[in-house]
């Protein structure tokens, strides 16, 4: 019979009296496997995803494994099938199925990115009308924001016209027209954008979404795009007013209080060093980590752990 994750913990608690290498680390969590659910290779879930774990697997002694996902819908239902132990969703997604699970904290938020080419007729949501248009990956949250979004401009949810595939295949479809916009929701900047407008500069476009009526989206709020984030956008030194809505670190209720607090407590404590990180991807949003904000987990309620932690940290 396969061990609990709390029989796991006690075990490693024990080995970590027992043994010399373990009583080294100090840590509870020694010999615990922690599957994080990230997204695709080239967008933040997966880059920022990546760093955490293997932080987590220094800091705290456990066993970590990576999982590329096509993002938030999978990650829910990774979560929901004990196929991941924490994962990266957005919150308009998490809304949608989040029975049984909490959260542990709000971590950065994602822009609403809507590209067009530059010499594209295109300059509002309801100009995409009959245009082939990428919504993202299935099971994505990418695709969550674009019927939403598509919705309160009016258009339909579902068309022939609409093509399900990820940001790194929409990108190069962009480019040569074999579509004419896509949707993206991530942070800033998107290391595919950021490497597609370095080999395209000038070709591509951002549309302002604040036209967009958010009266039944609760969970965007209008950002600016700064000009820093993408230089080769056409729109050049001009930055962009788009959307954003936050990212949320999920997990099980059934997550032990222990390993909740030990993954907090060692994710806000190394804040400081990610937000300097080598790698600017995982450096800009580590920057918008922060433990005050971080209980803004609307709609879905702390895990019993987690409350435990911030209170603690006198959050």
């Amino acid at each position: 019979m396969p061990l609990t994750r709390r029989a796991l913990i006690m075990l490693g608690a024990a080995a970590t009296l027992a043994g010399p290498t373990l009583a080294a680390c100090g840590s509870s969590l020694s010999g615990v496997q922690l599957r994080i659910a990230t997204g695709g290779p080239g967008g933040v879930y997966f880059t920022l995803g990546s760093r955490l774990a293997d932080l987590w697997q220094e800091q705290l002694d456990l066993t970590k494994k990576v999982l590329q996902t096509n993002g938030s819908v999978d990650n829910l239902v990774a979560l929901h099938n004990n196929h991941a132990d924490i994962a990266f969703v957005a919150a308009d997604a998490a809304a949608r199925g989040s029975a049984g699970l909490r959260a542990l904290a709000r971590i950065y938020d994602d822009y609403i990115q809507v590209l067009v080419r530059s010499d594209s007729p295109i300059q509002k949501l309801a100009d995409l009308a009959g245009h082939r248009v990428s919504i993202g990956s299935l099971n994505s949250g990418v695709t969550v924001v674009a019927r939403n979004l598509l919705k309160a401009a009016g258009l339909p949810e579902s068309s022939d016209s609409y093509k399900q595939q990820s940001l790194r295949d929409s990108l190069p479809d962009l480019i040569t027209g074999g579509v004419d916009a896509l949707f993206w929701s991530g942070g800033l900047p998107t290391p595919d954008i950021t490497a597609t407008m370095k080999a395209h500069p000038d070709q591509l476009r951002m549309l302002d979404l604040t036209t967009v009526n958010l009266k039944d989206l609760p969970y965007y709020n209008v950002e600016t795009v700064p000009a820093t984030a993408y230089p080769q956008l056409r729109q050049g030194d001009k930055p962009v007013s788009t959307l954003a809505v936050h990212n949320l670190l999920m997990v099980r209720e059934d997550m032990p209080s222990d390993e909740v607090q030990g993954l907090l407590r060692t994710l806000f404590d190394a804040q400081p060093d990610l937000a300097t990180d080598r790698d600017q991807v995982v450096a800009l949003a580590a920057q918008l980590i922060d433990r005050r904000s971080a209980i803004e987990t609307r709609p879905i309620p702390l895990h019993d752990g987690a409350l435990e932690y911030y209170r603690s940290a006198k959050v």
